[in-house]
């Protein structure tokens, strides 16, 4: 089995552990076999319930924006922080490439691109690639859409979508797939394996008995040669630790036995 924590991981873990006992936590994990659709893991409560994307939305964004053009590669189109952009971070107050967008999971270039694909052009994308519920009934090219919106998706949707993608089965060109897999990527996990992925978060999710919940996202996959993994986690939770989604993700893949 091959080695996914190092010190630093493995203490990360036992400080999620540590949220966990205080709080009343609920994880939603699907894991599955990209070339036998086998469902490897399975865990949570909701895996069939449908969420806001949040961030993980930018993974059909990139699909659509280089499918259409307007982006071109890891770091083109540069476009410029300006005055009245969203700035809640300090790296999106700085000019911004597909790359950098989407590591610091910028928002203000996010809405850039979808005021150049336009409304009706997204609407036909996510028709196309039968992304989650489809609706973008509320939307507005000025706003964030995909984040406590009418778009919904959940965690087997997700990694339904992910699969089609990595397999070329969805209505986009071979370089946007390429180039979408390219600024995903996370890390080396050793013995050729990568990660790829993207986080998401809200902190406004209201649950069945009324209780207002953070909930946040981590979906990607690993691969190594033809062999891939996708994967989707879902968190609940009073307050949600966001440095925590990835390392516990490494820890329930190999609590999975994905690979030997």
């Amino acid at each position: 089995m091959i080695k996914l924590f190092s010190a630093k991981s493995l203490m990360c873990c036992l400080m999620f552990f540590s949220v966990v006992s205080v709080f009343s936590l609920e994880e939603n994990f699907v894991v599955i076999d990209g070339k036998t659709d086998e469902v490897v893991m399975e865990m949570g409560p909701h895996i069939e319930e449908r969420v806001s994307p949040c961030s993980t939305f930018k993974i059909t964004l990139s699909l659509m924006g280089y499918d259409a053009g307007i982006l071109i590669d890891e770091v083109a189109p540069t476009w410029n922080f300006q005055e009245g952009y969203d700035d809640f971070l300090a790296s999106w107050k700085q000019p911004i490439n597909p790359s950098t967008w989407m590591q610091y999971s910028c928002v203000w270039y996010s809405k850039f691109l979808a005021k150049q694909l336009g409304i009706e052009k997204m609407q036909g994308y996510l028709d196309g690639m039968e992304y989650g519920n489809k609706d973008l009934s509320g939307a507005s090219v000025t706003d964030t859409t995909w984040i406590n919106s009418s778009i919904k998706i959940s965690p087997k949707e997700q990694v339904h979508f992910l699969k089609q993608m990595i397999e070329g089965n969805l209505p986009i060109s071979p370089k946007a797939i390429q180039m979408t897999k390219e600024i995903l990527f996370k890390e080396e996990l050793g013995l050729g394996w990568k990660l790829y992925g993207k986080t998401g978060w809200s902190g406004s999710d209201i649950t069945r008995d009324g209780k207002t919940l953070q909930f946040g996202w981590f979906v990607g996959w690993i691969e190594n040669g033809d062999r891939f993994f996708p994967f989707a986690y879902l968190i609940r939770n009073d307050k949600i630790q966001l440095d925590q989604r990835i390392p516990r993700v490494k820890e329930l893949i190999q609590q999975a036995s994905l690979y030997n």
